[in-house]
């Protein structure tokens, strides 16, 4: 039972990786809210990116289309082959495969003409009163068995929603992925034609159960900010987590239908690690009730120091002598290896993972330089530091990117419905996120139903 809450931690790791990278790219987007503007001359406002066809390109890049559906690509291109695609609201994503780009060189016509998407509408409420649900993230993926993610809605106050971007002709499971909060999961399927709209594609979600209890060290103290999870057997495998209180408690009240539950503890509680435990009981829930007293008792885990020798220097710049600061320096021997980063004045500490020895090479790279190495090999003595490892980098020169233009159209009178958050960073966001969650629940379901997983 320990992969499900491993895949529960790979599914958190997903999205929030995900936000942080594409917080990365997106971070020098402009703020203000755009729009799709549909016109046969072009589409306004659509995203136009580029991502590198294979490994040897390392570049990315996006714009936006003018008032004639016009775009113009012209930074973060280096040289090398790029996968280019346009997005607009109302569409099916079109795709341009392979585009060579040349550094100084611009690439032309590289057009798109996007055909529009199916829709699906409905409303989510719940089981029991059927009161909507407000604020509940629905997602549609093909039901071919490939998991292919479509799009997603979020619902209004009066628990409807509408999708109707990326969703060409087919059949298509429509989940509650992340149950909100009191309730656990749904799903329905709809069958949807390009250019017209699916409609009264309801979900009715189920009340969870809760499950409660405490989590505390061998002499009592309850511990904070540990990580609680339940997973349930057979087919249904309900899955809820949280994180316990500053007195340890804990209280499971999402995701928990009716069946008999394993629950699991882990994590970093008053600044020490524990190792993860299960109770020792399979764990009764019924949906709507309350299974309490669930506690469980961690035993830290000690891990005893590896003794380690010190190196420390400083990164400047070659030109001017100024400090670089950030710059990942590396300490690599037959000893081990350590990790070091420079601060603001471009000084850096390596006091881990080195084992004596007289083979260390030691290497700094920083964003807008060469990687550069000490200039010979450095000598390390467990308890002892070796100083003024000192290394110079030289800057590299301003890069001279590529340019990939053309044009966006888009059939007429596609199903419109702009999301209340147009923020081009968002738009970004939500479609990242939501491939990551998708593609963890397709590895999630595909262990769950190997039954000879064992702990």
């Amino acid at each position: 039972m320990l992969t499900r809450w491993l895949l529960a931690d790979i599914l958190m790791f997903a999205i929030a990786f995900s936000f942080a990278a594409q917080i990365c790219v997106f971070s020098a987007t402009k703020q203000s809210p755009i729009g799709i503007v549909y016109a046969d001359s072009g589409l306004s406002g659509a995203i136009v990116s580029a991502v590198p066809a294979d490994e040897s390109t390392n570049g990315s890049g996006f714009a936006f289309t003018g008032s004639s559906g016009d775009y113009s690509m012209t930074t973060g291109l280096t040289a090398g082959t790029y996968n280019v695609s346009a997005f607009a609201y109302g569409y099916i994503t079109g795709e341009v495969d392979l585009v060579t780009v040349t550094q100084g060189v611009t690439t032309p016509s590289i057009n798109f003409d996007l055909q529009t998407s199916g829709g699906i509408s409905g409303t989510v409420t719940d089981a029991s009163t059927g009161n909507p649900i407000n604020g509940t993230d629905i997602y549609a993926f093909l039901s071919n068995g490939t998991g292919t993610y479509g799009f997603y809605a979020t619902t209004g106050a009066d628990g409807t929603y509408l999708m109707a971007t990326d969703l060409p002709t087919g059949m298509y499971n429509v989940t509650v992925l992340l149950a909100p909060k009191g309730y656990i999961t749904g799903m329905t399927t709809a069958s949807v034609t390009a250019g017209l709209k699916t409609s009264n594609v309801n979900i009715a979600l189920a009340e969870s159960g809760i499950i409660s209890g405490n989590v505390a060290a061998p002499n009592g103290t309850g511990l904070f900010g540990i990580d609680v999870y339940a997973f349930s057997g057979g087919d249904a495998e309900y899955y809820g987590s949280t994180t316990t209180d500053i007195s340890g408690n804990y209280q499971i009240a999402t995701g928990l239908g009716t069946g008999s539950y394993t629950v699991f503890a882990s994590g970093d509680g008053n600044e020490t690690e524990y190792g993860g435990l299960m109770s020792p009981t399979s764990v009764s829930v019924t949906a709507g009730q309350t299974t309490s007293n669930i506690n469980i008792e961690l035993t830290p885990v000690t891990t005893p120091p590896v003794p380690s020798g010190t190196i420390t220097g400083r990164i400047t710049d070659q030109s001017n002598g100024n400090p670089i600061a950030g710059a990942s320096v590396t300490a690599t021997g037959t000893g081990g290896t350590g990790y070091g980063t420079t601060d603001s004045n471009g000084y850096y500490n390596i006091s881990s993972g080195l084992g004596t020895g007289v083979d260390y090479n030691v290497s700094a790279s920083a964003t807008g330089y060469y990687d550069a190495y000490y200039s010979s090999l450095v000598s390390v003595t467990v308890g002892q530091t070796t100083s003024n490892i000192n290394i110079q980098m030289t800057a590299q020169p301003a890069q001279n990117f590529g340019t990939i233009t053309g044009t966006v159209t888009g059939a007429p009178n596609p199903i419109s419905t702009v999301p209340e958050f147009q923020n081009p960073l968002m738009i970004m966001l939500s479609l990242t996120m939501v491939t990551a969650v998708a593609g963890t629940l397709i590895l999630k379901t595909k262990r769950y139903k190997n039954k000879g997983n064992t702990p």
